[in-house]
This record gives C-alpha cells, structure tokens and sequence, in this order.
C-alpha cells in the first residue's frame, strides 16, 4: 500500500519523514505512536495503516483497533470499521468507548437499529453493568 514504511517524526515545529525498510520492524507501541504523530499531522490515511500495522504487530492490542476503527469512520471506510471495532468489543466486552465507537460507525453506515443498540450498551458499561447480557 502506498504510504506504508513511511513514518513522519515530528519534534517541536519541524516535521521529517522517514522510510523504514522494514516496517514490521516497528514494535506496537512504536507503530501507535507514529500513527498518533501521522493523525496530528492530519494524515489519516497514514494514521490508518500505521495503527493497521499495530494490529497486526499484536493483534490483542486493543487501542490499536479502537483507533484504526476510528481512523476508519473518519476516512469513511466504515465497513472496515465496524469489523475493527467489532473486534475491539471482544477483546474488552465492557467497555463503554468500544461500544459508543461502534455505535457512531453503525450511525455514520446508516444502520440506525444496531447504532441504537450499542448506545444502549455504552450506557449500561458507562453504569458498570455488564452490556453483553441484553439483546444477547
């Protein structure tokens, strides 16, 4: 993909990229970092495939699919999205931004009856009930 093994490193105002041969090199925190560098560039496409590559660095690294999910609902690659978030709600089953993430990609897809629902669901997380236990 375009794009991928080039990180852009920014330090105070200056801003340099470079082209890492290897970019499976990287470790996941390394690959969430520049994809946060790359987001405050305004790079989302970057910012994507960075946080693509912390996933598959560690595919159980749940903020690296939270953020590619939600890199995805900015590019309007929603779809995608909604697996990644998907994938994020079973890696934290009660967590309250895993299922608002995934409520506002169902609502950005046009899917209002599974937006509704986990809305629902980020509300009984957000009170500390377990979401997993309705509309099972």
């Amino acid at each position: 993909m375009e794009g991928r093994g080039k990180v852009q490193r920014c330090f105070g105002t200056s801003c340099s990229v470079s082209h890492a041969e290897n970019p499976m090199s990287l470790s996941v925190e390394q690959a969430m970092e520049e994809g946060h560098l790359a987001l405050a560039m305004g790079e989302m496409g970057q910012a994507a495939e960075l946080y693509r590559l912390a996933t598959q660095i560690d595919p159980s690294h749940a903020e690296a699919w939270q953020s590619l999910g939600m890199a995805l609902v900015k590019l309007e690659i929603l779809e995608e999205a909604i697996l990644c978030l998907k994938r994020l709600i079973e890696l934290r089953p009660k967590d309250q931004l895993a299922y608002s993430s995934l409520s506002l990609a169902f609502g950005r897809a046009g899917k209002i009856k599974e937006a509704e629902e986990m809305a629902a669901k980020a509300k009984v997380a957000g009170w500390g009930g377990d979401p997993t236990k309705i509309g099972a």
